[in-house]
C-alpha cells in the first residue's frame, strides 16, 4: 500500500509502507527514514502517521520513534544496562533505537516474544 508522506503544502511523496524504515520525532518535525541518504520532513506529527501505518507492521517504540517491524533485524539489552533495550535495524539503515519503557510489553506482544 502507498503511503502520502506531505512535506509541504505544495509537494506529496509516495511510498510503499515497506519502504519506511522508521520514523522520527525531533521537537515540531517529524522525519520518515527509507534506504535513501536524505530523511523526508513530514509536516503530519509522529502521531497521525502512526495511525496511518500502524495496520502496515509499525509499532511505537519511543515516544520519539515509530518503527516498521519488518525492518528490525536485532532486539536487544543495552550494553551495560539490563533494563534498557535498544532495536537494530536491517541494512543499509543500520540504525540503533531505543526502546522505551512503556513501549517495550507493546513491542514484545508484536514480535511474538
Amino acid at each position: 500500500m502507498r503511503i502520502v508522506i506531505k512535506v509541504s503544502t505544495r509537494r506529496f511523496v509516495l511510498l510503499d509502507a515497506g519502504e519506511i524504515y522508521f520514523l522520527e520525532s525531533d521537537d515540531h518535525d517529524t522525519w520518515v527514514r527509507t534506504a535513501r541518504k536524505t530523511r523526508l520532513r513530514s509536516v503530519r506529527s509522529l502521531g497521525q502517521l502512526e495511525k496511518v501505518l500502524k495496520p502496515h507492521g509499525f509499532v511505537r517504540v519511543h515516544k520519539s520513534y515509530l518503527v516498521n517491524l519488518d525492518r528490525v533485524r536485532e532486539v536487544r539489552l543495552r550494553k551495560g544496562d539490563d533494563n534498557d533495550w535498544e532495536l537494530k535495524l536491517n541494512p543499509p539503515v543500520n540504525s540503533i533505537l531505543p526502546v522505551g519503557r512503556t513501549h517495550l510489553a507493546m513491542l514484545k506482544r508484536s514480535l511474538g516474544i
